[in-house]
């Protein structure tokens, strides 16, 4: 990827599709030291990262601020995320719980496709911290229904 972005100039590039993503592609290639800064941050309006099979279930997480907020505050104009895997499991889900909106936020992102780890951070995903979001396509990894919460989808869906 490295000689190809390098290779001459790509005005027209919006959209990135990275295979076998993992911590280590943020930490090296979406940094203010990378020579793809300007493409990265200004251009990428559409990103889709495709996660490596064998990522580390110990950073499960960080990858919620470490990983996924970042990517939202570092790509200035993104209005596409999608984060997928082979098999929702085989890649770390997008953990909201207890999380403030500032930890997962964009104001312009209109399309996300991802996997949270349960119908609470589902639920976390319509509090406000995505206003432009139309689409969304989300991943439940783990649908047990608590009797003991109370889900009021009408008050989720509409408001005054």
């Amino acid at each position: 990827m490295e000689r190809i972005l390098l290779a001459a100039d790509y005005p027209n590039l919006t959209e990135l599709k990275l295979f076998n993503f993992n911590g280590k592609i943020v930490s090296h290639y979406f940094t203010v030291e990378s020579p793809f800064r300007r493409i990265f941050q200004r251009q990428i309006t559409d990103l889709i990262l495709v996660f490596e099979n064998d990522f580390n279930e110990l950073s499960v997480k960080h990858y919620t601020t470490d990983v996924y907020g970042y990517i939202l505050k570092f790509f200035e104009n993104l209005k596409h995320l999608s984060i997928i895997g082979s098999f929702p499991h085989f890649f770390p889900p997008l953990v909201l719980r207890n999380l403030t909106l500032i930890t997962f936020f964009s104001s312009i992102l209109y399309k996300l496709c991802i996997h949270v780890g349960n119908f609470l951070d589902f639920l976390a995903l319509l509090d406000g911290r995505l206003q432009q979001l139309t689409t969304l396509i989300v991943a439940i990894g783990d649908m047990a229904y608590h009797s003991s919460n109370v889900y009021n989808m009408v008050s989720l869906f509409y408001k005054n």
